[in-house]
């Protein structure tokens, strides 16, 4: 299966757009050739769109067996060769920015290309031409500013969020006309920043995006024997993310929550005859997060309608908010976490904002909001953004070494707690009033 988000771009040939307007001035054909490449639909794909002079921005989510790590290196290649042009490499670490180095090396050492510099320690490679290819990690981004670029490669783009990096310290560098930036990856999930750059390839208001996605099925040089033994090797979550490029699920997430069944407009909800309550996790230096929850008994069915994230408040700040929640929705309990005894009763004393302590059995809870949720049992409004990434990005701690199994702290997990405290201690608590 092979997507393209503009009718404009072809992968059956590599289409010809003159040398005056194309990004690749030398011919990407003969330079194929010379490497004995026979490029498939994909990769065929990505030269045509990165070529294309309409698109500055391509973001391709290609699985494995893909060659996407590789193709992209012979178009940062292709640029080099290009007198006083300017390529950066970028990965999530060092470690992974050394691949494309080290075949930036090989290129450069098959056609013999003459080198003024190769400094391993700057992590630059200098050419003749006076062309120069740079390698740069995103967890020390700040290395690479300070110069301009004329085509930026971020390889597994989704790994880590990358979205500062490129939009407060890398996009400035792409300041020529013509420069552009290349993201590859396998997805990770539906809501990060890979994901949603991706997106931007099908959004008219991005008309400088464009986005490709593939997956085994389109290299034709794929073994089925590896296929099957990928199948039972691999989780299905792992096989639908490596292999077919699948942005709704990804190994390691805790909750399987179905985005295109269980995300819907709730803005005209009638909660009349639903229950209604809140969890809260409550942030010192983390971010305070807070969701609304209808229970529609008959249906046996959760309707999450709002919610609130913020690590910049004070507690009065955040009082404030919550009671304005508590009067719109008109919420009959509050779960707190148990931990945050003075927040719970700064709330009540000062704020009139009753709280019940919350059942923070942590691997009870999530096996409980997993059944909900695995159910399609729980439906969430479209604009609740941080539930929906919670709910997507969420994930188990992957270190082997831990004696039992715990979900990873990150900058999601404030609002899966929060969904945690509210679904498992009113299905424990408020369901035996």
């Amino acid at each position: 299966m092979l997507e393209l988000s503009r009718k404009d771009i072809t992968a059956s040939n590599i289409m010809d757009y003159g040398s005056a307007v194309r990004f690749l001035k030398l011919p990407v054909e003969g330079y194929l050739d010379l490497l004995n490449i026979e490029p498939i639909p994909s990769q065929i794909a990505l030269i045509n769109a990165i070529n294309n002079p309409k698109y500055r921005f391509v973001c391709a989510a290609l699985s494995r067996r893909q060659g996407k790590t590789y193709i992209s290196n012979v178009i940062g290649q292709l640029m080099a060769l290009i007198p006083s042009t300017h390529i950066l490499l970028m990965s999530p670490n060092y470690s992974l920015s050394q691949i494309s180095f080290d075949l930036q090396r090989n290129l450069i050492k098959h056609f013999d290309l003459e080198v003024t510099r190769d400094n391993a320690k700057e992590r630059i490679i200098e050419l003749s031409n006076g062309s120069t290819i740079r390698m740069g990690s995103i967890n020390q981004v700040d290395s690479c500013v300070g110069r301009s670029y004329d085509l930026i490669i971020f390889d597994e783009a989704a790994l880590v969020d990358g979205r500062d990096a490129f939009n407060i310290a890398l996009r400035p560098t792409l300041d020529k006309e013509n420069s552009k930036a290349l993201f590859i990856s396998t997805p990770r999930g539906r809501n990060n920043w890979f994901a949603d750059f991706y997106n931007r390839g099908y959004n008219d208001e991005y008309p400088e995006w464009i986005s490709i996605r593939a997956s085994y099925h389109e290299n034709p040089r794929h073994s089925p024997t590896d296929i099957v033994e990928a199948k039972k090797a691999m989780s299905e979550a792992e096989f639908s993310q490596e292999y077919l490029a699948d942005f709704n699920v990804y190994e390691g997430q805790v909750w399987n929550f179905d985005y295109k069944e269980c995300t819907s407009d709730l803005s005209e909800i009638d909660i009349a005859k639903m229950d209604v309550f809140a969890g809260l996790d409550v942030g010192y230096k983390d971010p305070t997060a807070f969701c609304v929850i209808g229970y529609e008994w008959d249906k046996q069915k959760y309707y999450l309608i709002d919610e609130y994230m913020d690590a910049e408040r004070t507690t009065e700040q955040h009082a404030t908010i919550i009671r304005g929640l508590m009067e719109k929705w008109d919420i009959d309990w509050i779960y707190i976490d148990s931990a945050a005894q003075q927040t719970r009763f700064d709330f009540a004393q000062n704020f009139d904002i009753s709280t019940i302590n919350a059942k923070k059995s942590i691997l009870d809870g999530i096996g409980h909001v997993a059944a909900i949720v695995d159910n399609n049992n729980l439906v969430v409004d479209q604009r609740c953004s941080h539930v929906l990434q919670a709910l997507d990005q969420y994930q188990w701690d992957p270190n082997p070494n831990l004696m039992r199994e715990k979900p990873k702290h990150n900058e999601y997990s404030h609002m899966a707690d929060a969904l945690r405290y509210a679904l498992y201690t009113f299905e424990t608590v408020a369901t035996t009033f």
